[in-house]
């Protein structure tokens, strides 16, 4: 465990070693948690949503243990993004997405290894019960989004629980079915997202 905790450090501090089209600004670093089907979709929009705050020309988002969405036409810059992430990534749109491995010490590797070959808006999709493995690469992140409704029971008690340890969280309803998800998985357009709203503790 010692070894992935030193992994996350270095995701957290150590600086990217490779800007994508030049000049980009720090990017912020989310995760997303929640059921298979809803995560892919949340973390392209809250992807889009930083790209977007951060003028970014593209963002990368990382999947652990959920489908990604089919390639698609893509802004050259994603493309790059991509290429830059890992040779096995995709573009859509204004992202790139890199399927993480299911291998817990492996997932790691991967996401560090992206984290510190791009400098973009990164959000990691992590979709349904998580390995202890897991865990200290959630606190690894900026901010955590929880796909479930603001003010659910389930919203509260998992931002409680990551308020408990010092993570930074918010929750998001899920998208549903429709253009608006359909936008933001092709990497066009993000819906309206409060990524500075708190659950009370």
């Amino acid at each position: 465990m010692t070894g992935a905790l030193d992994r996350v450090a270095s995701f957290l501090v150590e600086p990217a070693a490779s800007a994508i089209g030049g000049g980009l600004p720090t990017a912020c670093r989310a995760a997303v948690l929640g059921r298979p089907r809803d995560v892919s979709p949340l973390a392209a929009a809250v992807a889009l949503t930083l790209r977007a705050a951060d003028r970014c020309p593209a963002a990368l988002v990382a999947v652990w243990g959920a489908a990604l969405p089919a390639g698609g036409p893509a802004v050259r810059v994603a493309k790059r993004l991509a290429a830059a992430a890992d040779d096995g990534a995709t573009a859509r749109g204004r992202l790139a997405w890199l399927a993480l491995p299911p291998e817990p010490a492996r997932a790691v590797d991967a996401l560090v290894e992206a984290a510190a070959a791009v400098d973009a808006p990164l959000v990691t999709a992590l979709a349904g019960a998580r390995p202890p493995a897991l865990e200290a690469l959630v606190s690894g992140h900026d901010l955590v989004v929880v796909a479930a409704p603001p003010g659910t029971p389930l919203a509260q008690t998992v931002i409680a629980r990551l308020t408990e340890r010092g993570v930074p969280a918010v929750a998001c309803a899920p998208l549903a079915r429709g253009a608006v998800r359909a936008l933001a998985v092709a990497g066009l357009a993000p819906p309206r997202l409060d990524l500075d709203h708190r659950e009370p503790g």
